[in-house]
């Protein structure tokens, strides 16, 4: 027959568990030395500093002690808590628990020091970089740095400070960079403004700039790259309008210059003063380097059209008619007798004594004063000397023109201009039907001046006492020669350039209608 089993007390299995834990309890609180109950407050003691650790690990992250810095503790850390036994882990039950502990706080306060000097040091460093990076920045905005420098209580704080205060100074070379790229700009633009080109790009860069210096560091330095690209573009785009701008006015200017030669020599010019006018109408409108081109071609084409229709004008030979000549009948009377010629174009009758007559004389003699000038009186404002005299002997001498314009408007005759004018004047006043009373030389050739002190104090031009002057009426001119009514020697041509050569002396004249 079988064998009855024996019949075992029903246990239940976590009674059982919860038996095994606490012998297993007592057994490692005896080997902490004391045993007891005694010894388990000890350990509870062990696991409240660590977890008081555990929370100074937390705070010191957030106050920004890198993570890596505590790793090793908090993985021994959560090693030493793999098993709990009575609400505490087991390793902190086993003998050096204590010792454990002493070390992790120490190298923690070790870790805390270090990083804080470290992060200190950096935001330090940072905050030298970029006073040197502004070398000319106030004092108080230095302070004010220095200030938050002192205020700082954490590696966050320092990490912080240094982190903007490196991000200030690279942005100073950038900044620099829009700064000089704005200032290029505005000056570009005020160019622009005296050009008078309208539309110009200034504006919206100029707003986008202002934007930009008002933002923050980070929002400087994410649109640095973007801003930059777009002054480089805009101030390009400027520059192609203000050269091209420059090089249009310089057009209108050789365009109306051609067009006052071609005025000036009695050709038809008002066409070609229209397309200019419609052409400044264009210029005000024009927005682009492609649109001043144009206009620059057209009034290209209208000085090179001008400057033709002068060329064909002076190869060809013009002769005022019109005019009587006289010989002079006195010594000195060659300005009177040119005078008298010239007034017969206008139907104008004055014999060369009523000119003289109403000029009047100075007849004071010359002398020669302390400081060896010679001192006379002013032939800008009458005649000086006899008119029978003799330059040679100091005798006589005669008038420029400002006596015989008086005299010839006194007259009721038309003076178109008087005074300075360089030969070429002279050409195209003769060209446009005028004739010129020209003050040059006897010979026809230059002389060197030997001016004189009038008794009032204005220096007049003089060529003597060795060499005479002469005057002229200048009657007609072609490509190379220039036709002369010389009261003494009558009507003639000479060479251009004999022409200049003797009229270069005084370079005066009269142009009579």
């Amino acid at each position: 027959m079988p064998v009855p089993a024996i019949r075992r007390p029903a246990v239940r299995r976590g009674v059982l568990s919860k038996l095994s834990a606490l012998i297993l309890a007592f057994a490692l609180l005896g080997t902490l030395g004391g045993g007891g109950f005694v010894d388990s407050w000890s350990a509870l003691a062990l696991e409240s500093r660590a977890r008081a650790l555990e929370a100074r690990w937390d705070s010191m992250a957030a106050d920004g002690v890198p993570a890596y810095y505590l790793a090793s503790m908090r993985q021994e850390w959560a090693g030493s808590h793999s098993s709990l036994l009575l609400g505490a882990s087991t390793s902190f039950w086993l003998p050096g628990a204590s010792r454990t502990l002493d070390t992790w706080e120490a190298r923690t306060s070790a870790i805390w020091s270090s990083v804080l000097a470290r992060y200190t040091a950096d935001a330090k460093a940072a905050e030298l970089a970029l006073h040197e990076a502004r070398p000319d920045e106030p004092f108080a905005a230095r302070k004010a740095r220095l200030g938050l420098l002192s205020s700082a209580t954490s590696p966050a704080d320092f990490a912080s400070l240094r982190d903007d205060w490196s991000l200030e100074a690279r942005l100073v070379a950038i900044d620099s960079r829009i700064a000089t790229a704005m200032g290029a700009i505005a000056g570009e633009a005020q160019r622009a403004k005296s050009l008078g080109i309208p539309s110009d790009p200034a504006g919206d860069a100029v707003a986008q700039a202002a934007a930009y210096a008002s933002a923050s560091s980070n929002s400087r330095m994410a649109t640095a790259e973007l801003l930059t690209r777009h002054l480089q573009s805009v101030q390009k785009d400027l520059q192609s309008r203000l050269d091209a701008a420059t090089i249009t006015q310089q057009a209108f200017k050789a365009a109306e210059a051609e067009i006052s030669t071609a005025s000036y020599y009695g050709l038809a010019t008002a066409a070609y003063q229209s397309r200019v006018d419609a052409d400044r109408a264009k210029y005000a409108a024009a927005t682009t380097a492609a649109g001043f081109a144009a206009l620059t071609a057209d009034l290209n084409q209208v000085a090179a059209s001008a400057r033709h229709d002068v060329s064909v004008w002076l190869s060809a030979t013009h002769v005022v008619s019109g005019i009587t000549f006289y010989s002079q009948t006195h010594a000195l009377s060659c300005e009177e007798a040119a005078t008298s010629m010239a007034l017969t174009h206008q139907g104008i009758h004055v014999s060369q004594d009523q000119i003289l007559a109403e000029v009047g004389a100075d007849l004071r003699p010359m002398y020669v004063d302390s400081q060896g000038r010679v001192r006379w009186g002013n032939a800008y404002e009458t005649f000086v000397g006899n008119v029978n005299g003799s330059e040679s002997n100091y005798t006589g001498l005669g008038t420029f023109y400002p006596p015989l314009v008086r005299v010839a408007k006194a007259h009721g005759a038309k003076v178109l201009a008087a005074g300075s004018m360089p030969a070429s004047a002279v050409y195209a006043q003769v060209m446009a039907g005028h004739p010129v009373v020209a003050f040059a030389t006897w010979d026809w050739r230059w002389h060197p001046r030997h001016d004189y002190l009038s008794f009032d104090g204005r220096w007049i031009p003089w060529i003597g006492p060795a060499d005479a002057s002469h005057v002229y009426v200048v009657v007609g001119v072609s490509p190379s020669q220039v036709l002369v009514d010389d009261p003494i020697r009558g009507q003639y041509w000479i060479s251009r350039a004999s022409f200049q050569a003797g009229y270069s002396d005084f370079q005066e004249a009269i142009v009579f209608a």
